[in-house]
């Protein structure tokens, strides 16, 4: 019996079904049909598009967030501009992959797609800092759904033998957006162009809709049932009331609301309020017991005697190779989503570069994140090295890469050494995320494919808004901390809202504050390195034996044959 025979044959064994057919009442008596031709090539360019723009969402506002949080003359609630979006990206992820279910695949990413182009041209058009953080919040459901339901058609797009390659697709796809987002973003901050960086998404978004609406067929991925198919049957009122009332509705509100009341717990303490405060201290707790219920709940409702389906199938937890996908996915998007945020931050800052010439020099990251993805997907396609090893060796290489970074303090040039380190960091990060999503296919039934994908992305994203909202706070409360003693409160209060306040202080004091901005992004560099050397033990976990194996290895035809 092979691996992934045993895992299966393991997994349905370690949780009976809860009903005669515990599957999806969407995909109950169906069988999958993949993609050929036309349709594949067109879907597969739609939803390409749909990742690249969700995902240049988040960095293209890394190089135009201190100009939008300068114009709006709000420094001090940039962090927002950044978490509100990933909040509800994180939020909805596992929810829009979950309702996929029972809503179809089809309709729920044309209708995420919607919601995104509606919420772009809310934030194009925002006039003050709430207006903007409202439509960032709106926009990130709809971008969590392009990404989620992105990932999950693949899925059903091509056999297992395949995920390698559209996995690579995927990898590719988000890192160009990883690419191109700093660059787009500072050459859209000049002259308070900024509002471009979310008007593009609006007919960019149009047109890729138009693709998947045309080529995505009707039932995906169970088309190949039509209505005169003998297991086919169009759903009836009691139908759909079925699959409603097994939508956990609860489990989804307690992920959401945690996620947001943590995010805001850790922006808002030592700015808002102390952390030591009760307003603080209430909303960590609170989001604290949200999760500790969620997790509960999740338990309870994977009884044989809930009829809700988990958003977080407990099994999972018992699925040790699958947990160290999972948590490696969480600690690969902190310091992914950190770096991509913070070092043209640093860049503008504390070297005094442009928004565009921030982005130029942070390429070395964003690129080679790229190819990191694709050297480890073309590695384990030969089926010579499991995807555990790659993914230690990668994952190590982000290690060092950040560890090499806190070295850097000087504040007056950029030294060579800079750009060498910013291209570990992306090997590693971008070649020990390209091979958790073929996990998918390989670590968990298909009836918990769904789920999975939801899990996978949820935790990423969950990693990085937990990771720039720690860094913010971090950053916020070492100035407040560092430059009292020397600057006025009027000074002080005019630099936390924009940044090109300190432009008009005297030198000395120009140069004394530009070093504690220098202290406070190292400051930053070293809680990332601890992050990045956890991810490496979290990968220990998928340690088996015989290890996984994405695909076969290629076997040499004899000359003679």
């Amino acid at each position: 019996m092979s691996f992934e025979e045993k895992n299966s044959e393991e997994g349905r064994q370690s949780q009976l079904p809860r009903t005669a057919n515990p599957e999806p009442i969407a995909s109950q008596g169906r069988q999958l049909t993949y993609l050929t031709g036309w349709r594949l090539h067109m879907t597969t360019f739609g939803l390409c598009i749909g990742l690249f723009l969700v995902n240049l969402e988040v960095t293209i506002v890394s190089t135009s967030s201190l100009a939008i949080a300068n114009d709006l003359h709000s420094y001090d609630q940039l962090g927002w501009i950044l978490t509100g979006y990933l909040i509800t990206y994180t939020g909805f992820i596992m929810i829009w992959a979950k309702f996929s279910d029972y809503f179809g695949q089809k309709s729920s990413v044309i209708a995420s797609s919607l919601i995104f182009v509606l919420f772009s041209g809310g934030c194009g058009a925002a006039q003050t800092i709430t207006q903007l953080i409202v439509c960032r919040v709106f926009q990130g459901i709809g971008a969590a759904g392009g990404f989620a339901l992105g990932i999950l058609f693949f899925t059903g797009m091509v056999p297992k033998e395949k995920f390698p390659l559209y996995g690579a697709v995927l990898s590719s796809t988000v890192a160009l957006a990883n690419l191109a987002g700093p660059l787009l973003g500072g050459a859209l901050s000049k002259n308070s162009q900024w509002r471009w960086v979310f008007l593009l998404n609006v007919p960019v978004s149009l047109f890729s809709i138009i693709i998947l609406l045309f080529s995505i067929p009707t039932g995906f991925p169970y088309h190949n049932q039509t209505a005169s198919s003998p297991t086919f049957t169009w759903p009836t009122v009691n139908t759909l009331v079925a699959s409603y009332k097994k939508i956990d509705y609860l489990g989804a509100g307690m992920l959401l609301f945690g996620s947001l009341l943590l995010s805001a717990g850790l922006l808002e303490s030592g700015k808002t309020w102390e952390w030591r405060s009760a307003p603080a201290i209430c909303i960590l707790v609170i989001a604290g017991v949200l999760f500790i219920a969620f997790f509960a709940w999740e338990r309870l409702v994977s009884s044989d005697r809930w009829t809700q389906e988990p958003m977080f199938p407990w099994k999972f937890v018992h699925n040790r190779v699958w947990m160290g996908v999972l948590l490696s996915s969480l600690l690969n998007g902190l310091p992914f989503f950190v770096l991509v945020i913070f070092v043209p931050q640093r860049l503008e800052t504390v070297h005094g570069e442009s928004p565009v010439q921030a982005g130029i020099k942070i390429l070395p990251y964003t690129l080679v994140a790229a190819v990191g993805a694709v050297i480890a997907s073309l590695i384990v396609s030969t089926g010579r090295i499991a995807p555990i090893y790659i993914m230690l060796f990668f994952s190590a290489l982000g290690a060092v890469g950040t560890g090499l970074l806190t070295t850097i303090t000087s504040t007056e040039y950029i030294p060579n050494e800079f750009y060498g380190y910013l291209t570990l960091i992306g090997l590693g990060i971008g070649g020990t995320w390209g091979l958790t999503v073929p996990f998918v296919g390989h670590a968990v039934d298909q009836m918990d494919v769904s789920s999975a994908c939801g899990a996978l992305i949820q935790f990423r994203i969950l990693g990085g808004a937990l990771g720039i909202a720690i860094m913010s706070a971090t950053m916020e409360t070492y100035l407040r901390q560092q430059l009292p003693s020397t600057l006025s409160p009027v000074q002080l209060s005019a630099i936390l809202k924009s940044t090109t306040a300190i432009s008009l202080l005297p030198p000395e004091l120009q140069a004394h504050v530009i070093e504690v901005f220098a202290q406070g992004y190292s400051l930053q560099l070293k809680i990332v390195t601890g992050f990045s050397v956890a991810q490496f033990l979290a990968i220990t976990m998928i340690w088996r034996n015989p290890q996984i194996m994405f695909a076969e290895r290629k076997k040499k035809e004899n000359i003679g044959s």
